[in-house]
C-alpha cells in the first residue's frame, strides 16, 4: 500500500520546486539562453570546470545535476508508492519481494536533510541579499548581473528545499508504513 493521497500530494508539490531550476539548466545544456546567460557561455564553463562525466553528458544535452535530481525524484516517488515497499516486476530477480526498509530510508533521510537545509539557506539568502542585510550577489561568470544570479540562487533554493522536503515527507510516511507492516506479504 502506498502513502495517503495527502502525503502523495505534498511530495508532488514539493517536487514542483525543481521545475524552474531544472528548466534553466536544461535550456543552457541544450544551448539556449536564460537568466542573461547564453547556452554557449554555460557550456564553456562546463568544458573548463566540469569533470569528464559532466562534459560527456552535456555534449548530448543532459545536465549531470538534473540527472542526479531525477534520481532523487525516483527515490521520493518510491517512498510514497507501493513499488517502493515491494520490488516491482521490472526488477526481475527481486520482483515481489519486500524492500528492506533501510534501503530507501537511509539515503532519503540523509539526502533529504542535507538538500533541505541547503535549500532553506539559499531561499533565505535571496531576500536578505535584496534587502541589503547581506552583501549583494556579485555576478560570477557566466552570470553578468546580480539580478540574474539572484534568480538562479532562488531557483536552486526552491529545487533543493523542494527535493529535500519531498524526501523527508516521503521517508516519514514510508517509515510509518514499514513499522506498521503495510505491504508485507
Amino acid at each position: 500500500m502506498g502513502a495517503s493521497p495527502r502525503v502523495r500530494m505534498a511530495v508532488w508539490l514539493l517536487l514542483c520546486g525543481l521545475v524552474p531550476w531544472a528548466g534553466v539548466k536544461t535550456v543552457w545544456t541544450l544551448g539556449g539562453d536564460a537568466l542573461g546567460v547564453s547556452g554557449q557561455a554555460w557550456l564553456d564553463g562546463v568544458e573548463n570546470d566540469g569533470g569528464a562525466l559532466y562534459r560527456a553528458l552535456a555534449a548530448v544535452g543532459v545536465d549531470l545535476t538534473v540527472l542526479m535530481a531525477l534520481l532523487g525524484v525516483f527515490l521520493a516517488l518510491g517512498l510514497v508508492h507501493r513499488w517502493g515497499m515491494v520490488f516491482p516486476r521490472w526488477t526481475l530477480v527481486l520482483a515481489g519481494r519486500r524492500v528492506p526498509p533501510l534501503l530507501p530510508l537511509i539515503p532519503a533521510w540523509a539526502v533529504g536533510l542535507c538538500l533541505g537545509a541547503y535549500g532553506v539557506v539559499l531561499l533565505a539568502m535571496v531576500p536578505l541579499g535584496l534587502a541589503g542585510v547581506i552583501p549583494p550577489f556579485a555576478p560570477v561568470a557566466p552570470f553578468t548581473t546580480s539580478a540574474d544570479i539572484a534568480w538562479m540562487i532562488l531557483f536552486g533554493g526552491l529545487a533543493f528545499a523542494g527535493l529535500g522536503g519531498a524526501l523527508l515527507v516521503g521517508a516519514w510516511s514510508y517509515g510509518r508504513r514499514a513499522r506498521a507492516g503495510v505491504g508485507r506479504r
